[in-house]
């Protein structure tokens, strides 16, 4: 067999010609796995010689079985030769004529994943980003728990604006109702602007009992065709009125509502939370704008099949989540006066952007030769029961290992690290001298409830940032998927001699 090799930056091409006693052999080794699928008359299954079948289906009858048994274990024992190579996808395969002394010749061409160019990743001059957590800021959360915990009072007196009012209401156009004008027992809050302009400020002074009818004009852009723009009279009936009552901040308060049994106990444990939520915050918007620096100064040519793959992830990812909303995506994108190539077409420069940041990282992990030991793993499994858990659950739903979910996740940890403690946020923000760009966001704007997760976020925190296989190598299934099915049909080049 003759073999050669060729490697270009994202590309890896293997030219491989059998002489005639080699595709002889595999005609053979063909006949021989496929011989008791075909029906010979005056034969049992299996029986026939490879004479007699090729006679009664024909002299070409094996040649795809050997075509495909053949690709496919050659393009494993040249995979093995070149380990060195990361591939993407599964290899094009091309029929060449063979040259004079060989039966069978045909090329394998690969996609490679880009091997990415490093600039600066230590030493750069970042803005600063700092969150603390000040007195007005704890002021604010209690205020937030206590009125989360207020509750309504019924009032003997008029509604005032922040009041809510229990009330019946009968719309009508004309004097004619119209569909969705009519309620019974709705609640409303006044001042909350949920209804047309104008309904809740006539509200104003009613008191339980009250009748009034409430004159208003539909908005021009109201959703309602038939309404829009139209005078509209509401006759409303109010039946209570009532007010919030937001309790007091003391010891009763906080054993009721909070973990706490003290009010100075619950305030020195939410300060604790709101130090580690701002301290959380700062560590994420850090890691987002150093990557994001570190990312611009490499370089890395991304082929578009790959890139193509990146949309393809990020588009299912898409789908998979409007599903938990039961929202179709042809439905959604409809919605949005989309389509998938629009979709397409719109997320290009985040996926490229995806693909380079993992490769990105991936250089500078394999640059500073960081790794994480099963040790390592089991210490932090020992004192985290919570992370262990996690890394449990990942397995169960997803098949990949418990530790190596684990390893992935410290490995990240140790990237950000590296990057964190080698780069500084020093800068103020409108100084001349900084050094990096706003932090890029590469996945495109979502929706508040459907979108959220639909792209990794190129270089957030390990929950955006990526994945194992991404952060460190690769295994040795994804660096040599197998060939496809080649189907190949028998052509005067390479048709068995």
């Amino acid at each position: 067999m003759k073999s050669t090799f060729d490697k270009k930056a994202t590309e890896a091409t293997f030219k491989i010609a059998l002489d005639n006693a080699e595709w002889e052999a595999e005609i053979n080794d063909a006949y021989n796995r496929t011989k008791k699928r075909y029906k010979i008359p005056g034969f049992r299954p299996g029986k026939a010689s490879r004479k007699y079948i090729e006679m009664h289906y024909g002299a070409g009858v094996f040649f795809d079985a050997a075509v495909d048994a053949c690709i496919n274990r050659i393009y494993g024992e040249e995979m093995d030769k070149h380990s060195e190579l990361r591939v993407f996808g599964q290899p094009d395969v091309a029929f060449d004529k063979p040259e004079d002394g060989y039966a069978f010749a045909f090329t394998l061409t690969v996609s490679l994943y880009p091997d990415a160019k490093l600039g600066e990743y230590k030493g750069i001059k970042l803005r600063k980003i700092e969150y603390n957590v000040s007195d007005g800021d704890l002021t604010d959360r209690i205020d937030q728990d206590l009125k989360h915990a207020a509750r309504l009072v019924t009032v003997d007196r008029a509604a005032k604006n922040g009041d809510t009012v229990t009330i019946d209401f009968v719309g009508t156009v004309d004097g004619v109702e119209f569909e969705g004008g009519k309620a019974e027992g709705h609640e409303l809050k006044l001042g909350s602007n949920s209804f047309i302009p104008g309904f809740e400020d006539q509200l104003i002074g009613v008191k339980a009992g009250d009748e009034r009818d409430v004159k208003v004009k539909f908005p021009e852009d109201y959703h309602a065709e038939n309404l829009k723009g139209k005078d509209a009279v509401f006759h409303v009936t109010a039946h209570e009125v009532r007010v919030e009552e937001v309790p007091a901040l003391d010891d009763e308060f906080v054993k009721s509502h909070t973990k706490y049994e003290t009010v100075d106990a619950y305030k020195t444990g939410l300060k604790a939370d709101l130090e580690k939520a701002a301290a959380d915050r700062q560590r994420n918007e850090r890691i987002d704008a150093v990557v994001a620096a570190v990312v611009d100064r490499a370089e890395c040519e991304i082929p578009a099949k790959i890139v193509d793959a990146e949309i393809d992830r990020m588009f299912h990812e898409m789908e998979h989540n409007l599903s938990h909303y039961g929202i179709g995506v042809d439905d959604y994108l409809k919605y949005n006066k989309s389509s998938v190539a629009q979709f397409r077409s719109e997320r290009r420069e985040s996926a490229e952007r995806n693909v380079k940041t993992r490769e990105v990282m991936r250089a500078i992990i394999d640059a500073e030769k960081l790794e994480v030991t099963d040790e390592e793993v089991q210490k932090k499994f020992d004192s985290d029961e919570a992370f262990r858990k996690q890394c449990e659950h990942e397995e169960h739903h997803h098949g990949a290992s418990a530790v190596a979910v684990a390893k992935n996740d410290l490995l990240l940890d140790k990237f950000f690290d590296l990057l964190l403690s080698n780069n500084e946020f020093i800068l103020d923000e409108d100084s001349k001298d900084v050094a990096d760009k706003p932090a890029k966001k590469t996945a495109a704007k979502k929706s508040d409830t459907t979108e959220k997760s639909e792209t990794a976020k190129a270089p957030a925190a390990k929950k955006t940032a990526t994945k194992k296989a991404d952060a460190a190598d690769k295994t040795a299934s994804e660096k040599k998927p197998a060939a496809k099915k080649t189907t190949a049909k028998k052509t005067e080049e390479s048709a068995d001699k």
